[in-house]
């Protein structure tokens, strides 16, 4: 039976502004989880090395708490058990960001506690002795060094952002996904629709691999 299947690509013409607004709309999610999310990463990473007990451990709770469950299972929380904990009415595109954003954040925290972790303690105590204070060392000596190691790392958990962006479909974000499943239902062409959608993900993710790529090669060689 497979091999009597034949593949239809007619319905094309008529789909490609429904998947371009679908680009735009996972670009959109993309941006805005990457941004908040990193912006989490930094502060909770920082306070993962704190010394003080009340910093460290419920920052340790949050990362632990978003690593260790399923991303689904954030999403539906944040759209459905958020609003009636609160009283509050959450868009679905605005509880999408939330959740990857603080999935995310709970693993770019980790990159950061451990790129910075990865710098030399001796920069810290030659800056010690020149009298430099803590915060001013870790924002003109250490982060610039921490962060080109963590650049790539940064990149490759960007694509998989991009690919996660998927997962919002199940609170009926007209993302990537989500548009691909209502298109294949319609035109009932489900696997050429899961091929066409695919590339369109290739054509975000592929200039994000790149700069990756060209990043792993510049570090490599500033390394040697």
């Amino acid at each position: 039976m497979a091999a009597d299947y034949t593949f239809e690509f007619g319905w094309v013409d008529e789909s490609l502004p429904i998947f371009f607004r679908a680009t735009f709309l996972t670009i959109q999610l993309l941006l805005w989880s990457a941004v908040i999310s990193v912006g989490i990463g930094l502060l909770a990473g920082q306070m993962l090395l704190s010394k003080s007990f009340f910093i460290r451990i419920p920052a340790r709770l949050y990362v632990d708490t978003f690593r260790l469950t399923p991303m689904l299972f954030q999403i539906v929380v944040v759209f459905f058990l958020v609003p009636i904990l609160f009283d509050i009415n959450v868009p679905a595109f605005s509880s999408g960001v939330i959740a990857l954003s603080l999935n995310y954040g709970a693993f770019f925290s980790e990159v950061f506690r451990a790129g910075v972790q990865s710098i030399e303690k001796g920069q810290w105590e030659a800056a010690q002795s020149m009298g430099i204070s803590k915060t001013r060392t870790l924002v003109r000596i250490i982060y610039p060094q921490a962060l080109q190691r963590m650049l790539p790392p940064i990149g490759n958990m960007v694509i998989s952002l991009t690919k996660d962006t998927s997962l919002v479909s199940i609170i009926g974000v007209a993302e990537l996904f989500n548009t691909a499943q209502n298109v294949g239902a319609s035109s009932f062409r489900q696997i050429e629709v899961l091929l066409l959608v695919s590339l369109f993900y290739l054509v975000i993710n592929l200039p994000i691999a790149l700069m990756v790529e060209r990043m792993n090669k510049r570090l490599n060689d500033d390394n040697r």
